[in-house]
C-alpha cells in the first residue's frame, strides 16, 4: 500500500511535468513552428531612420536670374517585409498611380531582396495630388511610404546645357570610394559641367529623422531630429538673354557660339548644338532618351565650344599677321599681288578668289581674307615661326576654364610631324598652314582667347565661368603676356575693323550701326563634306570689351551664316549696354 503523502507527491509532480510539457510545446510552436510570424512582428516595433535629402545649391546667372533650381519631389516607397495582404496592396496603389499592376509587382520583387527595415522606392516623383490620395491610405496600407526629395530642375531645359552638366546618380564603386562623406545610394553627383566639376560646393549635407514605429509600421514618436544643409549657391558669368539668344541662332545647327568679355575671360555665353535636356537625366521614365542620347552619331553630350577640334582656316591669318611683322619678314607697307593662283615648284595653291585680289598689303589682305599675300607671308616665315606663334597666341593647349573638358588641339611642326608620321617637313605644307589649314586643329575657346589678345592690347585671358561661390568671390582676371607689340595689334586690328566697316570686307554682313566692330571670317576645308564656317570678332573697335567666336560645321562661308549670326549677337550686345 502506497502511503497517501507519497501519492498526493506523485499527483503534483505529474502536474507539473505536464506544465513543462505544455510550456516546451508553446516555446517550440512560438519559437520553430511560427518563428516568421513573431520574428517579422518584432521587428516592426523598432526605431527607423528616415534620411532627409540636402538639396543641391542653385546655380544663377551674373543678374541673379535662377537657371538651376530644386523642386519637391513624391516618391512611393514601401518597407517589405511590413505590407499586409499583397493583392490588395498592389491594387490599390496601381489603382492610384494610373500604373501596370506588374510594375508595382516587378518593385516589390526588388523591394522583398531588401534588408527588413530598409524603405525601397517602388515610383519615383509622382504628382501632388497621387502624394496625397496615397498619404491617406498609409495606416490602412502597411508597409506604403510617401517620402519627399529634393529633385534638380534645369529652368532653361536644352539651353545652356554643356555649361550647367547632367546629374547620374551614384555607382557602386563611387559609393565605396565616397560613403565617408555622406553619399549613399541613390545620391546623384554632377557628370559633366558645373556640376561635375563643382560637384562638391554643391552637394547638400543630408539629414535625417529618427522615429518609432508600431507593429503596423505608423509613426509613434519622434525620438531625434537632424536638420539637412543644402549646397553652396553658384552664381556664373554667364547672361541668360545673350545665352538664349546664341542657343537660339544655333537651332537646328551643329557648331558653337561663346561670347566673353576680351579684359578678363569672362563667359557671358557659351553655346553647343545639338544640345540635350539635362533634366532628362534624372527622369524616371527617361532612360529610352538617355539611351539615344548616349548613341547619337550628332554627339549632343559633347560641348564643341571646349571639346570640338577644326582646322581654323582663315582664322588663323591672324596668328600669321602677328608673327611676319613681329619678325620683320613683312611691314605694314610689303605688297603681294595675288593673280588668283600661288605657284610654288610644280604645285599650284589657289586663292578663293578666282581672278584674285591685285596688289595687296597686310590690311587689305586682312580685310579680303587674301589667301596668296598669306602664301608668301607664311613661305617667308617657314613652319618653325609659324608653329612658335601659334603657341604664343595660345594653340596647342587648353584654355584652362574651370569645366576641365577642352581639348588641346594640334600645333604641327618639324619635331611632331617626324614623330606622329615618321616624315618630314615639305615647304608646301607650310604654305598651307600658312592659311589654316593642313594638320591643324583648334578649339573655339582657343579662337577667343586669340582674338580677346588682340583686342585687348596682347594679353592672352584665362576663361571662366563662375563668379561665386556662396560668399566666395572666385573671379579674378588671369592672363600671360604674349609679347607681341603693340604696333603689330594696331596694324592687325586695322584690317580686321576694314572687314567689317569695308563694304567689300569678308565680314560685312556682321556690320551693326552705331557699333564700330573688328573680325575675321574663315572658311576651312575639311575631308568629310562642305566646309566649316568661323566667325571671330571684338567690339566696340575703339573701346574693346566684348568678343565672339561662331563655328558652323559645314556651313559654308564664314562671312555668310556665320557673319549674320555675328550682326544679331553684337546688335543684342549693344541694347544690353555690354559695350
Amino acid at each position: 500500500m502506497i502511503p497517501a503523502n507519497t501519492a498526493k507527491e506523485e499527483a503534483i509532480m505529474t502536474m507539473i511535468s505536464g506544465m513543462f510539457a505544455l510550456l516546451l510545446l508553446g516555446l517550440v510552436y512560438t519559437q520553430v513552428l511560427n518563428y516568421e510570424t513573431y520574428f517579422t512582428q518584432s521587428q516592426r516595433n523598432f526605431i527607423r531612420v528616415l534620411p532627409i535629402d540636402g538639396p543641391r545649391g542653385r546655380i544663377f546667372d551674373r543678374n541673379g536670374r535662377i537657371l538651376v533650381n530644386n523642386r519637391i519631389s513624391f516618391d512611393v516607397s514601401c518597407v517589405y517585409q511590413e505590407i499586409g495582404p499583397k493583392d490588395a496592396f498592389i491594387k490599390t496603389v496601381s489603382g492610384i498611380l494610373g500604373v501596370p499592376a506588374r510594375q508595382i509587382i516587378k518593385a516589390l520583387n526588388r523591394a522583398s531582396e531588401s534588408s527588413l527595415s530598409a524603405p525601397v522606392v517602388i515610383c519615383e516623383d509622382i504628382d501632388s495630388k497621387k502624394a496625397i490620395a496615397l498619404e491617406e491610405l498609409e495606416s490602412d496600407l502597411q508597409g506604403l511610404m510617401v517620402e519627399n526629395r529634393s529633385k534638380r530642375d534645369y529652368i532653361l531645359a536644352d539651353s545652356g546645357a554643356h555649361i550647367f552638366g547632367y546629374l547620374g546618380e551614384i555607382n557602386e564603386e563611387e559609393l565605396e570610394r565616397l560613403k565617408d562623406y555622406g553619399y549613399r545610394m541613390r545620391s546623384l553627383i554632377g557628370r559633366s559641367g558645373v556640376e561635375k566639376y563643382f560637384n562638391n560646393y554643391l552637394t547638400g549635407i543630408d539629414g535625417g529623422e529618427q522615429i518609432e514605429v508600431d507593429s503596423k509600421g505608423r509613426r509613434v514618436n519622434v525620438l531625434g531630429l537632424k536638420e539637412p544643409v543644402a549646397g553652396k549657391d553658384i552664381w556664373l558669368t554667364v547672361d541668360t538673354r545673350l545665352q538664349l539668344l546664341a542657343d537660339k541662332l544655333l537651332a537646328n545647327k551643329t557648331g558653337a557660339i561663346r561670347v566673353m568679355d576680351v579684359h578678363d575671360g569672362a563667359l557671358l555665353a557659351m553655346a553647343s548644338r545639338p544640345s540635350y535636356d539635362p533634366n532628362i537625366f534624372i527622369d524616371p521614365d527617361g532612360g529610352g532618351e538617355r539611351l539615344r542620347l548616349l548613341r547619337s552619331p550628332s554627339k549632343p553630350l559633347v560641348n564643341r565650344a571646349l571639346g570640338g577640334l577644326y582646322p581654323p582656316g582663315s582664322i588663323f591669318k591672324i596668328v600669321v599677321a602677328c608673327a611676319g611683322l613681329e619678325t620683320k619678314r613683312i611691314s605694314r607697307s610689303t605688297r603681294f599681288v595675288c593673280p588668283g593662283r600661288f605657284s610654288l615648284g610644280s604645285a599650284v595653291f589657289h586663292c578663293w578668289k578666282e581672278l584674285g585680289h591685285g596688289s595687296q598689303d597686310i590690311v587689305e589682305a586682312i580685310k579680303n581674307s587674301c589667301n596668296v599675300f598669306f602664301y608668301n607671308t607664311g613661305r617667308a616665315l617657314g613652319v618653325d615661326t609659324i608653329e612658335s606663334y601659334a603657341v604664343k597666341l595660345g594653340f596647342g593647349r587648353p584654355a584652362g576654364i574651370e569645366l576641365q573638358e577642352e581639348s588641346a588641339g594640334l600645333v604641327p611642326g618639324r619635331l611632331w610631324k617626324m614623330i606622329a608620321l615618321k616624315d618630314a617637313w615639305y615647304e608646301g605644307e607650310t604654305v598651307n598652314y600658312a592659311i589654316g589649314q593642313g594638320y591643324l586643329l583648334v578649339t573655339p575657346i582657343q579662337i577667343i582667347r586669340m582674338t580677346a589678345a588682340v583686342a585687348n592690347g596682347g594679353r592672352l585671358v584665362r576663361p571662366y565661368i563662375v563668379k561665386r561661390i556662396g560668399a566666395v568671390d572666385v573671379s579674378g582676371m588671369r592672363f600671360q603676356d604674349t609679347g607681341i607689340s603693340q604696333e603689330t595689334l594696331r596694324i592687325v586690328r586695322e584690317g580686321m575693323k576694314r572687314s567689317v566697316q569695308d563694304d567689300s570686307g569678308t565680314g560685312r554682313r556682321a556690320r551693326v550701326e552705331g557699333l564700330s566692330i573688328g573680325a575675321k571670317t574663315g572658311t576651312a576645308q575639311n575631308p568629310k563634306g562642305a566646309p566649316h564656317a568661323w566667325f571671330t570678332g571684338f567690339a566696340p573697335w575703339d573701346d574693346p570689351k566684348i568678343a565672339i567666336v561662331i563655328i558652323i560645321e559645314h556651313g559654308g562661308k564664314g562671312g555668310i551664316g556665320p557673319a549674320d549670326m555675328a550682326h544679331q549677337i553684337f546688335a543684342e550686345v549693344k541694347d544690353a549696354g555690354l559695350v
